[in-house]
C-alpha cells in the first residue's frame, strides 16, 4: 500500500488542532475538538484500505495495531502513574491506583474520582474507542469476511444502541453511547466512494476544506455542536476526501515535507502534548514576561513547541518501540508456523 501523503498532511492538521483545543481548556471559548472527529474518520478509512488485502487475519490485523498502538501509550501511561506516585500533587483526579493502571492499559474505560471517562494517561480515551473498533473489525474478519465492513458497521450501531437503551449511568453506558462512534463507519463510506472513482477538483477540493474547517471552529467555538456526528463527523468527510482529491497535487517542497513528517509523528505528538501544553503554560510566563498562552501568538509558540517535543519522541521512541513490537509479533509467528507476512502493510500512523 502506498502511503498516501495527503492524508498524512492531514493528520497533522487534526494532531495541532487538538494542540489548539488544550492551550484554550481553561477559557469560556473552546476551539479544536474537533480534530478528533478527523482522527476517527481517518482511521476508518485507513482500516477499510487495510481490509482490502484478502490475506489478511484477525490476528494479524490486531498484532499489527496493538504493535503500532500500545508500546507509546503503555510507556506514557507508566511515566503519569510513576509520576502520581512522586508528586501527586500535579494532578487533579489522577491517583495512583492500580486497578485503574491495569483498566488504562487495557482501555477499559472507568470513571475516575472526578466523574469523568478518562484514562490514567487522559487523551486515551479515544484509544479505548479505537480498539473497541478494531475488535469489531477482527470480529468481522471471523465472522463474515465478505461483507466486513458492513458486519463492523453494524456491530458498532449495535454497541451503541446498547448503551443507549440500556438507560443506566454505568461506564459501559456513558462512554460508548456516544455518537462519534459512527465517525469510522463514516471513514469506511470514504473510502467506498474514493475506490469508485470519486474525486473532487482540486480548484473545489481547496476551498470546500477549508470552509469544512471554519464550520467546525465557528460551531466549536460558539459552543453549538450539540450533535457530533453532524457539526464535526459530516465536515470531517468533507476534509478526508477533500485531502485524497488532492493527493497527486501535492509537491515536495519544504512545508510538505514538514507537514508529512508532523504527521508521521502525529501519535506521538498526540499523546504527549497536553503535559507539554500545562509545561509551556507554567514556565513560559517566567521566561518570558507578559506570555499569554491564549493570545494568538502565545497559542502558535505552544503548538510549535509541544509539535516539536512530540516530533523528538516520534523519531527516538514511538519508531523504535513500534519497530520493535512488530519484530517480537513477526518472531512469534515465525516460531508458531505461521505464514510469512505479506500484501497489504498497515498505515503506521492512524490514531
Amino acid at each position: 500500500m502506498n502511503k498516501l501523503r495527503s492524508l498524512t498532511v492531514l493528520r497533522a492538521i487534526a494532531a495541532t488542532t487538538v494542540i489548539v483545543f488544550h492551550i484554550f481548556t481553561n477559557t469560556p471559548r473552546t476551539f479544536g475538538e474537533f480534530g478528533v472527529d478527523i482522527f476517527f474518520v481517518l482511521s476508518g478509512f485507513v482500516i477499510a484500505l487495510v481490509l482490502e488485502n484478502r490475506e489478511i487475519t484477525a490476528r494479524r490485523f490486531l498484532a499489527d495495531r496493538i504493535a503500532r498502538i500500545v508500546p507509546l501509550y503503555w510507556l506514557l501511561t507508566g511515566c503519569v502513574f510513576a509520576a502520581t506516585l512522586v508528586v501527586p500533587a500535579l494532578f487533579n483526579s489522577t491517583t495512583a491506583d492500580l486497578g485503574n493502571l491495569l483498566k488504562s492499559l487495557l482501555f477499559i474505560p472507568y470513571r475516575k474520582e472526578s466523574g469523568q471517562l478518562f484514562p490514567m494517561l487522559f487523551v486515551g480515551w479515544t484509544l479505548n474507542y479505537e480498539m473497541m473498533f478494531y475488535l469489531v473489525v477482527a470480529l468481522s474478519l471471523v465472522v463474515m469476511r465478505r461483507y466486513r465492513l458492513l458486519f463492523a458497521s453494524a456491530a458498532i450501531l449495535v454497541v451503541y444502541g446498547v448503551a443507549k437503551m440500556s438507560g443506566s449511568n454505568g461506564v459501559f453506558a456513558a462512554f460508548y453511547a456516544y455518537q462519534r462512534v459512527f465517525e469510522f463507519p463514516l471513514g469506511f463510506f470514504v473510502w467506498w466512494l474514493w475506490r469508485r472513482g470519486f474525486r473532487i477538483r482540486p480548484a473545489l477540493a481547496v476551498p470546500m476544506m477549508i470552509g469544512a474547517y471554519l464550520t467546525m471552529a465557528w460551531l466549536d467555538w460558539h459552543v453549538l455542536a450539540q450533535m457530533q456526528l453532524l457539526c464535526f463527523g459530516l465536515p470531517a468527510v468533507l476534509m478526508v476526501l477533500g485531502a485524497l482529491s488532492l493527493e497527486t497535487s501535492l509537491g515536495n517542497g519544504p512545508l510538505a515535507r514538514g507537514l508529512i513528517f508532523v504527521g508521521d509523528a502525529s501519535y506521538a505528538v498526540y499523546l504527549s502534548h497536553p503535559y507539554c501544553v500545562e509545561a509551556a503554560r507554567k514556565l513560559l510566563p517566567r521566561l518570558l514576561p507578559g506570555f499569554e498562552a491564549t493570545t494568538p501568538a502565545g497559542a502558535v509558540v505552544i503548538v510549535v513547541i509541544a509539535t516539536a517535543v512530540g516530533g523528538v519522541l516520534y523519531q527516538f521512541v514511538d519508531r523504535p518501540l513500534h519497530r520493535r513490537a512488530r519484530a517480537l509479533f513477526q518472531a512469534s509467528k515465525r516460531r508458531t508456523g505461521g505464514a510469512t507476512e505479506g500484501g497489504v502493510p498497515i498505515e503506521r500512523n492512524v490514531s
